[in-house]
């Protein structure tokens, strides 16, 4: 019989890309979480990870493995739930605005449901100022938020620079008066980008007015406008521009949690830890990093689902 909490360990390993992260998360020394790996392979009597360069990747059996492990602990998770009564199983209403649902909620949700299966989740995109306005009646419980110093009882997790954004080919940045693909007056990016244009005495007209970032990255990716993203949010077809490519440089951008006032629920308080780690987490300093840190490279086509690139780390 295959032990879960070897197979715990290796599905950790595979979604946070590192041997020591999968050790936070499954609170065991990474000495520990090595040794799971050494006994399931020996059990199996194949390799599961195989050495790249400094770090190692998954085998062809290591890949076959994950899904099946995967299936096990979320069998065993909800089998504990059904049957113990101690596991969480109320309803959770969550909001983020669209800018940051691809970059982070695969993460988040995928994390949460499999240790809470039996959890319902509503998530509602909209911007970060309606959001607050509807954790504030007590419509959302938790909302992940931009635009922090505008907003009361935001707890802010991450901070990054807004950038300027163009299509992945475009030279679009370089026309004069700019062409903007921005929200509305009241979003944060639009003044902040307005703001420093006017002050380097740049031309600009928006083209494309729109709140949701869908549209505005289509518009984009397109070559008809410029627009500005923190680099998390940035779309496949799209490209960063740097300070060297005429454009000034934008002020920070963070991120926070807005938690509804009053009694909060398990689900609630469990969710939000998920959302902490995840947004602080993903931020780790290079400088952090362990040399010695076995470590994953990931695919190309989960990029965008696994933000907590290993190169960063």
């Amino acid at each position: 019989m295959l032990d879960t909490d070897q197979l715990r360990s290796f599905v950790s390993i595979v979604d946070t890309g590192s041997f020591t992260r999968a050790a936070e998360r499954v609170n065991k020394t990474q000495s520990a979480v090595s040794m799971h790996i050494r006994r399931l392979e020996e059990q199996l009597g194949r390799p599961l990870f195989a050495k790249n360069g400094r770090g190692v990747r998954l085998t062809d059996d290591g890949e076959k493995l994950v899904d099946y492990a995967r299936q096990m602990l979320q069998l065993e998770a909800a089998a504990f739930a059904s049957v113990s009564n101690k596991a969480l199983a109320g309803k959770i209403r969550l909001g983020i605005p669209d800018d940051y649902a691809e970059s982070f909620l695969p993460d988040i949700l995928t994390r949460f449901i499999r240790r809470h299966p039996l959890v319902e989740v509503s998530v509602i995109c909209e911007s970060s100022l309606q959001l607050h306005e509807r954790v504030t009646a007590k419509d959302l419980d938790l909302a992940i938020v931009t635009e922090c110093a505008d907003l009361k009882g935001a707890e802010i997790l991450r901070e990054e620079p807004l950038r300027w954004a163009v299509g992945a080919t475009s030279r679009i940045h370089e026309m004069r008066p700019l062409p903007l693909a921005l929200s509305g007056p009241a979003c944060a990016w639009r003044r902040n980008a307005i703001s420093a244009l006017d002050a380097a005495g740049i031309g600009w007209r928006q083209v494309v007015v729109s709140a949701n970032q869908a549209a505005i990255s289509a518009v984009v990716q397109a070559g008809i406008a410029v627009t500005v993203f923190p680099e998390s949010a940035l779309r496949s077809g799209q490209r960063l521009i740097d300070g060297r490519e005429g454009l000034p440089a934008l002020g920070p951008n963070r991120i926070g949690l807005l938690e509804g006032a009053g009694r909060r629920t398990a689900e609630g308080l469990a969710l939000a830890e998920e959302i902490r780690c995840a947004l602080r987490c993903s931020q780790r300093p290079a400088a952090e990093a362990r040399a010695s840190d076995p470590v994953l490279p990931i695919p190309v086509e989960a990029m965008r689902q696994r933000r907590r690139m290993i190169a960063a780390e």
